[in-house]
């Protein structure tokens, strides 16, 4: 999160800015799954491709959350491997700031994030998980849960507790996550759960805490955030 108002208004004025070269200055990553019926009896589409996994301010912006999202949606953030768990395997959106210094200049908050791509996959969505990252001052050691899918939010909360990490509902409105125009709940239901996990927090998750290492060296405490969430969202 960063300390500052957004350098940006969105992500279009991000986009038309010539110093922000794809590729070079960020990336973009996702994935949405083929949602078909070829079988007479299947009554809905799967449950499991109607869920969206996001970092929005991923790579270097907030640093972690990519690599979270990633392994939420059940591919290892390393190699991309499926997921074996048998919680299945999600949608994914990934925006990254790939700069060695001065990603949070990439930060465009969640209301005024208007990228077609991510509006389009969140909008085909039922639920939404969204990853972010804030400060330990805001955090407190603890991980704030907010947004307007107040179903998969409470059961995140459960899941993450009966895994013995600290988390609570945030009343802190800059984390809270309740903005209708937050891209994360516009959704088919309008609403997601969405996670904002301190500096320090984040770090504790890998061996080696820099862009180029994390997702090689995702520790025993990141997979067991991981695996909470993800039995969350087997549970919608």
């Amino acid at each position: 999160m960063p300390q500052g108002p957004d350098t940006y208004e969105s992500m279009t004025a991000l986009y038309a800015d010539p110093e922000n070269v794809e590729g070079i200055t960020y990336g973009k990553r996702w994935l949405r799954h083929e949602w078909s019926q070829i079988v007479e009896e299947q009554p809905t589409d799967n449950i499991e491709i109607q869920t969206i996994v996001m970092a929005i301010h991923g790579g270097g912006i907030e640093a972690g959350t990519s690599e979270i999202a990633l392994a939420a949606a059940g591919y290892h953030p390393a190699t991309l491997a499926p997921s074996t768990d048998g919680y299945g395997l999600h949608n994914f959106w990934l925006f990254e700031g790939l700069l060695t210094s001065g990603n949070g200049d990439l930060h465009v908050t969640a209301s005024h994030y208007d990228e077609p791509i991510a509006t389009e996959l969140v909008e085909n969505s039922r639920r939404c998980l969204s990853l972010h990252g804030c400060r330990d001052s805001q955090a407190h050691g603890v991980i704030q849960l907010g947004g307007l899918d107040h179903e998969l939010r409470d059961i995140v909360l459960e899941e993450l507790e009966a895994a013995g990490i600290a988390a609570e509902i945030t009343t802190n409105p800059m984390l809270d996550g309740n903005l209708p125009d937050n891209i994360a709940n516009k959704t088919r239901i309008g609403g997601c759960a969405q996670l904002e996990i301190g500096t320090n927090d984040r770090r504790l998750l890998f061996g080696t805490n820099t862009r180029a290492q994390r997702k090689n060296t995702t520790n025993a405490r990141f997979w067991r955030l991981v695996g909470a969430l993800r039995k969350s969202m087997s549970r919608v």
